[in-house]
């Protein structure tokens, strides 16, 4: 009996431990709607696509939900009908199965590097959400999830010190417990009717630009802006930039000379600054163009760079994110750099010799590149290309070069021993003449 006792103790203990072992872990999904924004903000500042993934109920979940439902009234049951006759409804919350949902977030990465955005330094400012209202391809959904919401996402730039909005969409709270948050789009505002209003002229402008291919690519986010006070009613109105003249465009782009600086603002951040000046156009100012890449930011950004009455460099890049007011004294440039919140930052740059490579690229920049924040690494491929071909250019100069000069000297030997002979004829006296012209007819 006592053996029978201790077996069946040992059978228990050993189902106990291997249940224990097989249990899968469950997943912790956030129990508040603060609790899951500040997990969307973690996602973007670490560009975290998998924790992003595991927000969102899986399929096979939410059928679980639908086919099992505790709730047996007919009016229920009848709803429920609705989404097991139809369960794509269902695998539209899955980023497994809908992958907009992950194109959406990389999309909003993309879009906000773009536009200027350090995501590893954003913070959350603050979220607005509001319900949701049912829609009829989703009858019979409130049975599993009760409330969904929308809203947007307000996040601080601090390098920059810019506010940005993402908005958001489909977040469900489902038996206690918050899901989702697709991301949207995001733009540059600081409250929820501008960011509307941004929205509408960015859609503005990109129907205009799928009407005009021919257009340069810019930011929209800069679009917007230019857009906003632009004159919808004229075409002409709409163009990036005003048309000048191809003579004088062709004037301004010959480069007569260029420099380079590296420094710090606010002994801190690294900012690194390239000015080209243009060949002077008679009657007007002098022309520059030139970039600047600030922090770790891995992409240049295109400058507006004038000179005001007192002599100071107001340098402003296309993004209309900072602006700086610098004066040159020798090869130094000191002054500040102020961003749109009217923050401000000691600059002082100091000129150095342009990096070794490096004058192609950002030349590349400035005259190929895409809306000027063009990665340094778009262009590597092909330096390397043109430096081959350069070299191979050079070696078949070289070999043309040598194959010229040998032919050169081949008819300059032959010319020589020409005048050589005529020399020898000429310098013949009367008596060498006679005997010859003697020794002659004695053979005929």
């Amino acid at each position: 009996m006592k053996r029978i006792v201790l077996l069946l103790l040992v059978l228990l203990v050993g189902i106990s431990a291997s249940a224990q072992y097989w249990r899968k872990p469950k997943r912790q999904w956030p129990k508040t709607e603060g609790e899951l924004m500040y997990k969307l903000v973690g996602c973007l500042q670490h560009k975290d696509t998998a924790g992003y993934y595991d927000l969102f109920p899986p399929f096979d979940t939410l059928w679980s939900m639908v086919m099992h439902n505790t709730d047996k009234s007919p009016q229920t049951q009848k709803e429920l009908n609705t989404l097991r006759e139809k369960p794509q409804v269902l695998i539209e919350f899955d980023p497994l199965y809908n992958k907009s949902i992950i194109g959406g977030f990389c999309h909003v990465l993309s879009k906000g590097e773009d536009s200027g955005i350090q995501w590893s330094r954003v913070t959350m400012a603050r979220y607005e959400l509001r319900k949701q209202d049912p829609t009829r391809a989703l009858i019979g959904y409130d049975h599993i999830a009760p409330e969904r919401f929308h809203g947007y996402l307000f996040v601080t730039d601090v390098f920059n010190r810019v506010i940005f909005c993402v908005s958001v969409t489909e977040i469900q709270k489902i038996k206690g417990q918050f899901f989702g948050g697709q991301l949207v789009n995001v733009l540059q505002a600081k409250s929820i009717d501008e960011f509307r209003r941004r929205e509408v002229e960015e859609q503005a402008w990109l129907e205009w630009k799928a009407a005009h291919p021919d257009t340069v690519s810019v930011d929209s986010i800069a679009v917007a802006d230019s857009l906003a006070a632009a004159d919808t009613s004229d075409k002409g109105s709409l163009m990036l930039k005003k048309q000048e003249d191809p003579e004088e465009d062709e004037m301004r782009k010959e480069v007569v000379d260029r420099k380079y600086y590296e420094g710090l603002m606010d002994n801190e951040i690294p900012i690194k600054l390239y000015v080209r000046y243009m060949k002077p156009i008679p009657g007007k100012p002098q022309q520059y163009d030139g970039l600047y890449k600030l922090g770790e930011n891995k992409r240049y950004l295109k400058l507006e760079i004038t000179q005001n009455k007192e002599g100071k460099w107001i340098i402003e890049d296309e993004t209309a994110q900072g602006l700086m007011e610098l004066t040159l004294t020798g090869r130094n440039y000191v002054g500040a750099w102020t961003n749109a919140e009217e923050n401000g930052f000691d600059v002082e740059l100091h000129q150095t010799g342009t990096p070794k490579g490096k004058i192609e690229t950002l030349d590349a920049i400035l005259d190929r590149g895409r809306s000027g924040r063009v990665d340094e690494s778009v262009f590597e491929d092909q330096m390397k290309e043109d430096e081959e071909k350069d070299k191979e250019a050079k070696e078949k100069l070289a070999a043309e070069r040598e194959a010229e000069k040998e032919r050169l000297k081949k008819e300059q030997e032959k010319k020589d021993r020409k005048d050589k002979k005529k020399k020898k004829d000429t310098e013949e006296t009367p008596a060498e003449k006679n005997d010859k012209s003697g020794s002659e007819q004695g053979k005929k």
